[in-house]
């Protein structure tokens, strides 16, 4: 595995590979079917996306699964999906963009090819002293980000799986998670739908019960992994062992034996490591087991994302599951996983 940018090597890498290898139950047979093609895997270089490349490389699931993986992080939402569609990189495992159905509508030739975090790992944070329901949002101003960006567009999904207006509630754009999180704490919002990270923090904020996602939305795929028609096509067993390298890695992240090497990734990671917000997200993996081994999405998730789409204003018409998703690889990657 090589790196498009430089990261100081693992202090406990080799001890840490061993306990990945028992972890992904990963055997030897498994290597020799892995193709050798370079493949290009794609992500943005965000904290949690950073956390889970520096544990990939610390804990050797590409080398078991004989991936010949190259790592190129691009910043921005769309950063990822524009590298893939002008052939740049290949696949994109971990993506909270919430607009390659929209980009796939548009002509691009890119499919979903699978998961990465499957439940939603955000809530709703309130002040203090503001409501403690759904509900009481109306009338109030709640920080989500860019309009139909990822955010906001969860937020009306939930506003009308809930039966509230949503019209009446004053979304605003204040920049990313975090900012968004910041805005509710310096009182420039009343409320904000942000990341679990936040739920050790010290800020004094609420959390708004029936706004945790990943129980109010169960059947919304948080991340997409999406590959381009090319690679689908011409590097298909390259895929299948991307694929069983990220089922490996997820399965090791909700395992109880993820904790110190998973501490020590976000440390690597982070430039002010920061205690409360690493062990908030490791609880989250161990409570919810939001990933699965299995990253293959069935047609109901795909439909699911679809009509939410639709309903946000984001995407015109529902298309086939064949036209813009392709499971092909990752059902491989499970099935040889056993």
């Amino acid at each position: 595995m090589t790196h498009d940018s430089t990261r100081r090597s693992f202090l406990r890498k080799a001890g840490a590979l061993g306990m990945g290898l028992a972890a992904g139950g990963l055997a030897a047979p498994y290597i020799a079917r892995a193709g050798s093609t370079e493949i290009r895997i794609v992500s943005n270089p965000g904290l949690e996306n950073a956390t889970l490349n520096a544990l990939m490389d610390e804990l050797g699931y590409f080398k078991t699964c004989g991936v010949d993986a190259r790592i190129i992080e691009v910043p921005g939402p769309t950063g990822p999906f524009d590298a893939i569609v002008r052939g740049a990189a290949d696949v994109c495992m971990v993506s909270g963009y919430n607009l390659v159905l929209t980009r796939i509508e548009q002509g691009a030739p890119v499919k979903i090819v699978g998961a990465g975090m499957k439940k939603c790992a955000l809530t709703i944070f309130a002040t203090p002293g503001g409501t403690d329901t759904l509900a009481g949002l109306q009338g109030k101003t709640v920080a989500v980000g860019p309009k139909l960006g990822l955010l906001h567009t969860l937020m009306l999904q939930l506003m009308r799986e809930k039966g509230i207006d949503a019209s009446r509630i004053d979304f605003v754009d204040r920049g990313s998670n975090d900012q968004c999180f910041e805005a509710v704490g310096s009182g420039a919002a009343d409320a904000c739908c942000a990341s679990i990270s936040h739920l050790n923090d010290r800020a004094g904020l609420k959390v708004i019960g029936e706004g945790n996602l990943w129980q109010a939305l169960p059947d919304c795929v948080f991340q997409t992994a999406y590959a381009s028609e090319a690679a689908i096509d011409a590097r298909h067993e390259a895929l299948v062992s991307v694929m069983a390298a990220y089922g490996a890695l997820y399965d090791f992240l909700m395992s109880p034996a993820s904790h110190d090497a998973f501490i020590d990734a976000r440390k690597r990671a982070q430039k002010h490591f920061d205690a409360s917000s690493a062990q908030a997200i490791w609880t989250f993996n161990q409570t919810q087991r939001p990933y699965s081994r299995d990253l293959s999405l069935t047609e109901s998730d795909i439909a699911y994302l679809q009509d939410m789409d639709i309903r946000a204003g984001s995407l015109t018409r529902k298309q086939a599951f064949g036209a813009v998703a392709n499971m092909s690889a990752a059902k491989e990657a499970a099935r040889r996983a056993g």
